[in-house]
């Protein structure tokens, strides 16, 4: 178990403000071309809108995230997953692929150089994150560790 004041926790909340960052410079691109609704509003677009389900995937593994964080503790292995989680997410490379995702944002990445500088500041802090095992098995293990942490505290919210 990694320790509060760890270098891998301090590195995974960077990469939580960089992905922070990312989701707030897509989330300005696409409303350029919206009407302008307050804060709350288009929070609850976002949560409940078909149209902004495309973004889903990114906002829930900051909140996972962030959430991990809130509790501290987190092996390095899971950390490893959630870095390797994220790249996969912003690349396409890895599974699970999350296509309207990927269609939608690799759009934005190509046209708008914000989203561009900011997916490159989220992918460079993504890899101050510590690697994955080498192990196949370890791998697999961590990232079962980390969905199942995920899972968890989905079904808390529901229950509440």
């Amino acid at each position: 178990m990694t320790r509060p004041d760890s270098p891998d926790l301090q590195a995974l909340e960077e990469a939580s403000r960089a992905l922070r960052g990312l989701l707030g410079v897509v989330i300005a691109v696409e409303r350029k071309f919206g009407r302008q609704l307050s804060p709350l509003a288009l929070l609850r677009q976002i949560m409940e809108d078909p149209e902004w389900e495309w973004l889903r995937p990114l906002y829930q593994l900051i909140a996972d995230v962030d959430h991990a964080l809130h509790e501290g503790d987190l092996p390095e292995s899971e950390i490893a997953a959630i870095g390797a989680h994220a790249v996969a997410l912003l690349s396409g490379v890895g599974a699970p692929v999350e296509q309207a995702f990927l269609d939608r944002y690799r759009a934005l990445l190509q046209t708008d150089p914000e989203v561009a500088i900011s997916h490159s500041t989220a992918l460079r802090a993504l890899r101050k994150l510590p690697p994955e095992a080498d192990s196949e098995a370890a791998r697999l293990h961590a990232r079962h560790q980390w969905a199942m942490r995920c899972r968890h505290r989905r079904q808390g919210q529901q229950n509440t």
